[in-house]
């Protein structure tokens, strides 16, 4: 779930009117989430369970969905000959707002099999949407993810989480692991208006054959919330102490006092912040 959509122009800047970081900054143009699972079982090559199910949203709404399913459970598994088991879930909890879009899923499989047998599983969660942020504007985005699957089975475990301006092709945020590892990004900045894509999945596959048994897991966590881009310290309220903090960063050349995103910290950024200060938000 790779996809990359193209949007139209930017929406003009507008001054701010609000200190309130629930102030509208985006305004979602497409999206889809959906959470998924499959499980197989088989004794000597005689299919005893073939099972899938799925929950999916193409709106902006809260979707909170956790789906499972297990080989074990199913109608037409055979307790009493299978010499095979397997287990597959997708979980999700997302909510887009305004000022805000944050996610949490993770997926699951696990699977076992005697001599003749086959446990088979996948479990998927998929998060898509573009959008277009209305404004300059202050971020602070988080993201964290890990993924594991059991050495010496068949399978494997992924997770992926990207935000990005669909104009620049400057990443806000770009997590992409498999197998055994973990990521974790905190990062604050401004943005421009324009359109934005954010992607994310995370997918666990075990297929386990011939006497095995294995478990793959994966699993992510993101959340980005916009601001005026006065409030340098982002906690919704734009005051003397961002001035402040935005000057020291500034005389100190840091990068974080980069307000123009150009890499370069100069009077031009000193310029932008200063008159985004005098504004409000």
């Amino acid at each position: 779930m790779r996809r990359i959509h193209m949007l139209a122009g930017a929406v003009p800047l507008f001054a701010a009117t609000s200190t309130l970081a629930q102030a509208q900054f985006i305004t979602p143009s497409e999206g889809t989430r959906s959470v998924s699972a499959t499980v197989i079982a088989k004794d000597a090559g005689i299919t005893n369970v073939n099972a899938s199910d799925s929950r999916r949203t193409n709106g902006f709404e809260d979707f909170n969905e956790s789906l499972e399913l297990k080989a074990s459970e199913q109608p037409q598994y055979d307790d009493t000959h299978s010499h095979a088991d397997s287990n597959g879930s997708g979980t999700e909890t997302s909510s887009i707002t305004g000022s805000r879009i944050s996610a949490e899923v993770r997926a699951t499989a696990n699977g076992w099999t005697q001599a003749t047998g086959r446990g088979y599983a996948t479990g998927n969660a998929d998060f898509y949407l573009t959008f277009q942020l209305n404004r300059f504007a202050r971020y602070a985005v988080s993201g964290d993810a890990t993924a594991d699957t059991t050495a010496g089975v068949y399978g494997g475990s992924t997770s992926l989480v990207y935000i990005a301006s669909l104009t620049t092709g400057e990443p806000v945020l770009s997590i992409d692991i498999g197998n055994t590892d973990s990521d974790s990004v905190r990062r604050k900045g401004w943005l421009f208006p324009g359109p934005f894509t954010l992607q994310g999945d995370v997918s666990a596959l075990v297929d386990a054959r011939e006497g095995t048994a294995g478990t793959a897991t994966s699993w992510w966590k993101m959340d980005i919330q916009f601001f005026c881009p006065a409030d340098y310290d982002t906690n919704g309220t734009v005051n003397q102490a961002d001035r402040d903090a935005f000057l020291n960063a500034w005389n100190a050349g840091s990068l974080d006092a980069d307000a123009d995103g150009n890499g370069v910290v100069n009077s031009t950024d000193r310029t932008t912040f200063l008159l985004a200060y005098g504004s409000g938000c």
